[in-house]
């Protein structure tokens, strides 16, 4: 809409006063407006135009008169929308010195200037826009102004404006007779609809803006007769546009428009099946013709998610077979490269700390440092902030592709972007403490004397009082890092991980386990799903993000892709983070066979700050300790023949 000038907001401008001595004038002013418009917001532009001649109540006549054009038309558009249109305000606001206001809200003197222009107009375009808004405005006998908007925009069909607006007068006119009943009229509403869209789809620049709602109301079926049984009594020559239309909008968004328009509106399952079968092969002809490896990935990931929606099972598996079929090649990959900041010496101030005289004591400050992601806040405060600047990413989906080189996660709303730059704040900040973590561990091994397995988790169960399986494994990935075996490191650690946080959830009586159903077999879930349990207990945030951004989606989701084969090559730095995921919690976890040992509360306080202090009481560490000696002669001596 135009804006109001400056100078007019500052104080209340002068009311409108309806006086019929003006009506030639604001006639002459609307015909002239009208002989070169395409559309009512071309006739409110025109007449705005004059706005700042004549005294202050000339003014306020212009400005009401311009307002009255500025009322919209309003259609629901995309897949899922529902049929028929709006007449609404261009803006909706409560400041009083924006116009057009509710029609509701219109003063008597307003509805009098509507009426007399109503009697006095000729041309079809003024006088549907004007008996809408008297009936709209549910003013003296509504119905009467109804019939008059409902004709006015038939007959608008032969009018100057533009197909767009033509179309959505006739969507306009279907939905103004439809509560009314208005049957008499709609053979002729019809009519129109059907010659315009028909006319639209043999032009050689066919608008689907134009066809797409009226298609969607012609599919609603006529009115019913009285006494007739439900069921949709659709025009044939309507189906016929509807396969038309697929046969001419082939871009994703129209083809899967017209599909749910199918699904929703045809009776006869044939046509359906077809109707969605026609969508999807255009998915597939516009992968066909893709020659760029994203492009033709986009194409086929639509047609599969498209097929697998509507149960199109031959379809969905040709999509995938395609996919995976796709030359690597032709992704036409931009890698950006930017120099790290962090220098040597950085390093070295970090790996001072690690600098002790036992191998335990430089462990325990390993344990004590903090989560490699940093700050949950402060991660979501810069990718607010990276966001806000950019306009690529308001205007624009993201996605990533896996480790397999395939489509593997869209990302289309806010908060979905929102997560995909929080992950990749984490990200840089994984890189950089995977280097100084790597750094640590390989300092003391060029420092320390590595003890054995047995030795190593001896110290860590009686130093943290935790379950000795779980310190076990511990013991065993960190031996396997300082061999250099970093794949072996990683496929003992991660799912010794997921174990840990079992064991917290089970001592906390936690309810996990999920029991037999139907088919599926009784299981305890998994770590996607115990994480947000584990939070519910106060589980440090920071912490939380670091081992979704690690071993989960959206993150670099090193569990899944270990469990399935992907991992083949695993560098220093992912093995020390994966040993620091694992320490975390296994560090936290005390033995599940001593829960008398464990108390729940002391439990709960060190998941809330789970490094730099005391996990359990000494009295705790000794329980515990005490049991598991008790088990190792006990199991030792069961051993015995």
């Amino acid at each position: 809409m135009d804006s109001i000038p400056d100078d007019g907001r500052a104080e209340e401008p002068a009311a409108f006063i309806y006086n019929p001595e003006r009506i030639g004038e604001i006639r002459s002013l609307i015909v002239k407006s009208h002989s070169t418009a395409t559309s009512h917001h071309d006739i409110a532009s025109s007449i705005f135009r004059e706005q700042g001649k004549g005294d202050v109540t000339t003014q306020a006549e212009i400005r009401e008169v311009a307002s009255t054009f500025y009322y919209r038309l309003h259609v629901e558009r995309g897949p899922g929308s529902k049929p028929g249109a709006t007449l609404e305000p261009l803006l909706e606001t409560d400041r009083p010195y924006f116009w057009p206001r509710p029609i509701r809200a219109v003063g008597s003197d307003i509805l009098k200037l509507w009426d007399k222009l109503l009697s006095e107009s000729n041309e079809p375009e003024i006088q549907g826009l004007l008996a809408d808004l008297l009936f709209s405005a549910r003013h003296s006998k509504p119905h009467i102004y109804a019939r008059k908007a409902v004709e006015a925009y038939i007959a608008a069909q032969g009018g100057n404006f533009n197909q767009l607006d033509k179309s959505v007068m006739l969507v306009r006119a279907w939905s103004i007779l439809r509560p009314l009943k208005l049957k008499d009229l709609e053979p002729s509403v019809e009519s129109a609809m059907l010659t315009l869209a028909g006319n639209t789809l043999e032009a050689d620049a066919s608008a689907p803006g134009t066809v797409l709602p009226i298609l969607r109301c012609l599919l609603e079926g006529r009115l019913k007769e009285k006494g007739q049984k439900n069921g949709a009594n659709i025009p044939d020559e309507a189906t016929d546009l509807l396969f038309s239309a697929l046969d001419r909008y082939k871009a994703d968004h129209l083809s899967m428009q017209l599909a749910y328009m199918a699904r929703d509106c045809l009776n006869n399952k044939q046509l359906v099946d077809a109707a969605l079968r026609k969508a999807a092969s255009n998915l597939l002809e516009a992968a066909e013709q893709a020659i760029e490896g994203h492009a033709k990935a986009h194409w086929l990931e639509q047609a599969a998610k498209f097929a697998r929606k509507f149960h199109l099972d031959d379809i969905q598996r040709e999509c995938v077979r395609q996919l995976q079929a796709i030359d690597p090649s032709t992704f036409q990959w931009m890698t950006i490269r930017a120099a790290s900041t962090l220098r040597p010496s950085d390093i070295e101030s970090h790996l001072r700390v690690f600098d002790q005289p036992e191998l335990f004591d430089a462990l325990i400050r390993f344990f004590d440092t903090p989560s490699p992601t940093g700050s949950r806040k402060e991660n979501e405060r810069i990718a607010k902030n990276i966001l806000e600047n950019s306009l690529t990413a308001k205007i624009m989906g993201m996605a990533t592709y896996g480790i397999h080189g395939l489509p593997q996660k869209s990302y289309g709303t806010d908060s979905e972007k929102l997560q995909h730059e929080i992950n990749g704040v984490e990200t840089v900040a994984l890189g950089i403490q995977g280097e100084i973590l790597s750094a640590a561990l390989d300092r003391m091994a060029e420092v320390h004397v590595i003890p054995p397995t047995a030795d190593l988790a001896a110290w860590l169960v009686e130093r943290y009082g935790s379950d000795p399986g779980l310190c076990t494994s511990l013991a065993q990935s960190l031996l396997l890092y300082w061999g250099r075996d970093y794949l072996s490191c990683i496929q003992l650690a991660m799912p010794r991980v997921e174990a840990s946080v079992r064991s917290i959830l089970l001592l906390l009586d936690e309810p996990i386990y999920r029991v037999e159903e139907d088919k599926s077999l009784g299981q305890f879930p998994g770590l996607g799903t115990m994480l947000p349990l584990l939070d519910q207990h106060g589980f440090d945030p920071d912490w939380s993000s670091f081992m979704r951004a690690l071993l989960l989606t959206p993150g670099r989701n090193l569990r899944n892709l270990g469990a399935h084969g992907f991992l083949q090559d695993v560098d220093k730095q992912t093995a020390a983070l994966v040993i620091r995921a694992l320490s975390v919690v296994a560090l936290l976890a005390p033995e599940e066979t001593s829960k008398k040992a464990c108390d729940a509360q002391k439990l709960r306080d060190s998941l809330i700050a789970p490094t730099g202090r005391t996990r359990v009481t000494i009295f705790d560490r000794m329980l515990i300790s005490l049991s598991s000696r008790l088990n190792s002669i006990l199991s030792a001596r069961l051993r015995k023949p």
